[in-house]
């Protein structure tokens, strides 16, 4: 396993979300913005020796950071939150702790913009339309109307197929609709 398999399990993440990778993303930088400020927060608990309240916010950060895939981070977070409850000199696991913090931020910015935005020169092109809802059909993920005909507008499908598309998945039937996509390429 490598280190950033360690930082974010990507797979795990998005299996918990049924392949939903837009939302993933969109989690993970509400965690950023919901913890930017956490260092502080633990320092302002430890000074008032609200040791409660502390292991509270490092219990829950051992939830979020469980349940996203931050592996490095829920397991850094239960070191902590048992030096808490163990009333052991959490010195050394708090500073452990806020390094990966911080590293899972910085990888979670920096996934975000990869995801964002196509890096020039990667080699990698970006996803097309077409790609995008076959992928989205393939996760039996909800395309909005406004959505769809989006995505429509910008692919190379006849008319009559874009409108049997477009009953399909009003109907829900998204292998029918993939399997239009499919022919019509």
């Amino acid at each position: 396993m490598n280190t950033e398999e360690q930082i974010i399990d990507l797979d795990f993440a998005v299996s918990q979300l049924s392949g939903n990778q837009s939302l993933l993303i969109k989690l993970l930088l509400k965690f950023n913005e919901q913890y930017e400020n956490l260092e502080n927060e633990l320092a302002n608990l430890k000074q008032s020796n609200d040791l409660k309240a502390y292991k509270e916010v490092i219990h829950t950060v051992k939830g979020v950071s469980g349940n996203l895939g931050l592996n490095a981070l829920h397991i850094s977070s239960k070191n902590l939150e048992s030096c808490v409850i163990n009333q052991a000199d959490i010195v050394e696991h708090e500073a452990n702790f806020l390094n990966l913090l911080n590293t899972t931020m910085s990888k979670i910015n920096s996934l975000a913009n990869d995801d964002l935005t196509p890096q020039e020169g990667s080699g990698v092109s970006p996803k097309t339309s077409r790609d995008e809802l076959i992928e989205m059909l393939k996760n039996n993920e909800f395309v909005t109307p406004d959505k769809l005909n989006s995505l429509l507008d910008d692919c190379a499908i006849a008319e009559n197929d874009k409108q049997q598309i477009v009953n399909a998945v009003d109907d829900l039937d998204y292998p029918e609709a993939l399997n239009v996509i499919n022919r019509s390429a």
